[in-house]
Formats: C-alpha cells, sequence, structure tokens
C-alpha cells in the first residue's frame, strides 16, 4: 500500500521543493524523512514502498522531485524511473542504491534520472543534493563515483567541438548501444559484426572525444546530447 505523510494534501509554500521518498525497507524511509525534516525548504508529500506506485502518488501530490531506490520488488527504481520520464518529463528524480557500481550509474544515466546517491549519504548532503537536483544540476554521491563523474565533466570541449567530433555512422550505432549498458558481444550480435570490430569502434570513439573508458563514453555523449 501507499504511504502518504500527514499534511501532504495541504497547500504547501511555492518555494517548498515538494519530495516523493521511495523505498521498500521502511527504516530506510524513516531515515529519509528525517534527514528531510532538517530542512526548512523541503517538504515530503508522500512516501511509497515499490516503484509500481511512484506513477499515481506523482499525479496524486505533483511533487518536484522524487528520491527513489534502486533495487526494489515489483518494480525497480530504474524501471519507475522510465516510466515516470515518458509521462512527467519534468520530474526530477534521484537514484539510491547500497552499491557504488558503474552499472547501476551507466542504467541511472540511461533512464534520465538526475541523481545517483549512496545511501550512506550523510544528511546535510542529502538536503544539498535535492537542492541542487531541484536547480537543474547532476548529483552524485561524494566517494568513488562522485570522483569519476567530476574529472569526466571537467573535460569539457567547446560546443564548437562537440557539435562535430568526427563519428562514422557505424560509430554512432556503437555509441547508442554504449548508452543503453550493451557490452561489447551484444553489440555485435546486435549489429551483425565481429566483437573485435567493436572493440576497434570503441576504441575510435574513446580517440575522438579525447577519454580513456567506456563510462566516459556515456557521460560525454550524455552531456553534449549526442544520445537521446
Amino acid at each position: 500500500m501507499p504511504h502518504s505523510t500527514e499534511g501532504a494534501e495541504g497547500p504547501t509554500d511555492k518555494a517548498t521543493i515538494r519530495v516523493l521518498l521511495v523505498d521498500d525497507d521502511p527504516m530506510v524511509l524513516a531515515t529519509l524523512q528525517s534527514y528531510v525534516a532538517t530542512a526548512d525548504d523541503i517538504d515530503v508529500v508522500g512516501t511509497a514502498d515499490d516503484g509500481s506506485q511512484v506513477r499515481d502518488l506523482v499525479r496524486a501530490h505533483d511533487p518536484d522531485l522524487v528520491i527513489m531506490d534502486i533495487q526494489m520488488p515489483v518494480m525497480t527504481g530504474i524501471e519507475a524511473t522510465v516510466q515516470l520520464r515518458k509521462e512527467f518529463p519534468q520530474l526530477r528524480i534521484v537514484l539510491l542504491t547500497t552499491f557504488d557500481e558503474d552499472e547501476f550509474l551507466l542504467e541511472a544515466l540511461d533512464a534520465g534520472a538526475a541523481g545517483f546517491l549512496l545511501k550512506n549519504t550523510s544528511p546535510q548532503d542529502l538536503v544539498q543534493s535535492i537542492r541542487r537536483a531541484h536547480s537543474g544540476n547532476r548529483v552524485v554521491s561524494p566517494g568513488p563515483t562522485d570522483r569519476l563523474i567530476d574529472n569526466y565533466l571537467l573535460r569539457t570541449p567547446s560546443s564548437a567541438e562537440a557539435a562535430d567530433i568526427g563519428l562514422s555512422s557505424r560509430e554512432h550505432e556503437v555509441l547508442e548501444l554504449l548508452c543503453r549498458g550493451r557490452s561489447n558481444g551484444q553489440i555485435a550480435e546486435e549489429l551483425f559484426v565481429a566483437e573485435t570490430t567493436v572493440k576497434t569502434h570503441v576504441s575510435s570513439i574513446m580517440r575522438k572525444m579525447g577519454v580513456g573508458s567506456r563510462l566516459e563514453i556515456v557521460v560525454y555523449a550524455y552531456e553534449r546530447r549526442l544520445v537521446r
């Protein structure tokens, strides 16, 4: 059953950030609510314990931002994010996880999430992340993932360079599949080419972008709108 916080139906100040919290662990939900309660400019308008409940709660409470666990039964946070972004493209969604893994980060980016936070994020950092995400920024937890993203985003070419980096049509196809989390083997199967050919294309894409890893390719592509 969806849960709603007391007073969720009442009027709120226009300056208040309206937040919906989603996690299947009641203790995590309680902890998140206690963190948010420390900020006068953030109001929890509702909570849920599964991704399948979120769409109805968004319709009912019109939040500015959803903070949602990635790993949940019935519908994961990634699946719910994809669904929400289709119906509510302006909604900001920040995903939570216990594990600092590139796979989850890539899936979050591909789903259109505005942030990726670890569950050990401090109360102060959570509040700041909510404010930053609401303002249109991408937010990532402090730690290894944050350092990776910060390093990648610092390597930003001029807009003229970003407009055309000389990718071939085949490299664009490989890039699209990379950004959907496909492995080299999966890309080879979908494009009907050898895996060694895919590796050659990936190396060429890295060289043209001036980056050094698959994760950097994905971040580069999303930051410059090379993929949807």
